[in-house]
């Protein structure tokens, strides 16, 4: 009994602290209930600073095609927006489309906005999916692009893993990834990924020691655990693919560390 009534003790003990968390210790900084008017002003923020990068890549080639714009209202649906969201984001979009050499600006805002890695990731997919919406990339797209990948800070193996899976392989770079030549086609892919590619998933450059591995997988389960994200205001859609990216980090991380 001594057993069991200590098991009780705990149990109770941790019911106790877990109200306590979220009932008071939480609400002193400002958590809200998702819906709440911090999630609200976290989702607009986040369309003021997607939009003008999803306007400035569909311009990028002189013209916003069909495919290009059906494609942004599949994202508006995806995001299950509001009418006042989708209003916004589109007002957003048709001020930016006319400003393509702003591209740099406009990611760097974005960069410097978003302090997480992960969601920096899922933006840069949306890059990706507009511009190959037409069905080819064209010089330019590719080149804002790859500055993109530079400035949210992506390791060029997961940026071209990325663009393999939206692009069809279109857009594959050379040695350098990002270097003078165009895209090349891709070499054969194996059937498990490298440890290089299980790296740059984790944002990893090669040579990374298991130290880092550690931290930085703990840092990936903090940046895209469900409560932190649905704090930010974040739609289903995205968490979707937050939760895929944390299954994939996780095969990474099994594969990594044996």
């Amino acid at each position: 009994m001594g057993c069991l009534g200590h098991l009780i003790n705990l149990i109770i003990l941790s019911w106790v602290l877990t109200f306590i968390w979220n009932k008071l210790i939480l609400p002193l900084f400002g958590k809200e209930e998702r819906g709440g008017a911090s999630a609200r002003a976290g989702r607009a923020q986040y369309l003021s600073l997607l939009m003008p990068l999803l306007a400035k890549i569909a311009k990028a080639d002189g013209r916003v095609s069909e495919s290009e714009i059906s494609l942004v209202e599949t994202l508006f649906r995806e995001l299950n927006l509001s009418p006042d969201e989708r209003r916004l984001a589109a007002r957003v979009f048709s001020e930016n489309k006319y400003a393509p050499e702003l591209f740099d600006a406009a990611a760097l805002a974005f960069a410097r906005a978003c302090g997480n890695f992960e969601l920096r990731v899922i933006t840069f997919q949306y890059l990706v999916r507009v511009a190959a919406a037409d069905g080819a990339l064209s010089a330019r797209e590719r080149d804002m692009i790859a500055r993109a990948a530079r400035i949210f800070g992506i390791p060029d193996l997961l940026a071209l893993r990325i663009l393999a899976a939206f692009s069809g392989g279109r857009a594959w770079w050379g040695s350098s990834a990002y270097g003078e030549g165009g895209p090349r086609t891709p070499p054969p892919r194996p059937s498990e990924p490298s440890r290089a590619e299980d790296l740059a998933l984790l944002g990893l450059e090669p040579g990374a020691s298991d130290d880092d591995i550690r931290r930085a997988y703990r840092r990936k389960v903090k940046e895209l655990h469900p409560d932190r994200l649905q704090a930010q205001g974040l739609p289903e859609a995205m968490l979707k693919q937050a939760s895929e990216r944390m299954a994939a980090i996780n095969a990474a991380y099994s594969r990594l560390i044996r």
